[in-house]
């Protein structure tokens, strides 16, 4: 937990530091008067307890590898080759509701695409979403505006249980938009984070965290993107992962 608390998600040095290392001992150091590593100064006025507090306030649970609910399919991210200098295993994540999730993505399929979508793609989305549920595919999303909400929605309305995996903590729902959708997937799926409580999106969290979205599910289906799409970096992760990418294109008058 600390780890998580001190490293920003997807750090390759730190990372290779605890592969060579182990984690209580690459932590110690970084607490040491002299480390002048990068994440020195979190490691060291990390308030460990509170995160505790908050973990348990906001009733989450923290989840690392070797845990009978850790995702298997994770492991990837070990050998997997980085994207945009981000890439390794997380320390742990934070998980949001009552259901297993490695039970919940064992069956499941990554449907991303454009926060600006079209009506076309949102409903593409839904329909997929919806269409993998009626055969007990559920799906795993990033929770935001356009395709990720479409999807999200599609696999609720047939009662499949989904997967909003998000860059920030799960204590303060982003967008604030889909704060009651996120709502309903933790009650009905979960919300997933590499991120503690307390903490906020950024543009690299947004990054780190779409290699999770990748990892875990066999396949990636991607609803309209525009070229500098956030949801194209997850195409670029599925496939560092060895994954099945696939592809629905937008209205040939549409951005994206």
């Amino acid at each position: 937990m600390a780890l998580c608390c001190a490293v920003e998600p997807g750090s390759l040095d730190a990372t290779a530091a605890v592969a060579e290392h182990g984690a209580a001992a690459y932590l110690e150091a970084l607490r040491e008067p002299g480390s002048r590593s990068r994440w020195a100064r979190r490691a060291r006025v990390l308030d460990l307890e509170q995160v505790r507090r908050a973990t348990r306030s906001n009733r989450l649970r923290f989840v690392i590898p070797g845990d009978d609910e850790w995702p298997d399919a994770l492991d990837v991210l070990v050998s997997g080759e980085p994207v945009q200098q981000m890439g390794g295993l997380p320390f742990g994540l934070w998980v949001k509701g009552e259901a297993s999730l490695a039970g919940l993505t064992e069956r499941a399929v990554a449907i991303v695409g454009s926060r600006a979508a079209t009506a076309y793609g949102q409903s593409v989305a839904t329909d997929l979403a919806a269409g993998l549920g009626v055969h007990g595919v559920g799906v795993v999303s990033g929770g935001a505006y356009g395709i990720d909400a479409a999807a999200h929605c599609g696999a609720l309305a047939t009662a499949t249980p989904t997967v909003a995996v998000m860059a920030g903590g799960l204590d303060s729902p982003y967008p604030p938009g889909n704060a009651t959708l996120l709502q309903r997937i933790a009650g009905q799926g979960l919300l997933v984070s590499e991120l503690p409580p307390g903490e906020h999106p950024t543009r690299t969290r947004f990054l780190s965290r779409n290699r999770l979205i990748a990892a875990l599910c066999p396949a990636t289906i991607i609803v309209e993107a525009a070229w500098r799409s956030g949801a194209r970096n997850t195409v670029s992760w599925a496939s560092a992962c060895g994954r099945i990418v696939l592809a629905v294109p937008g209205p040939v008058h549409s951005a994206t």
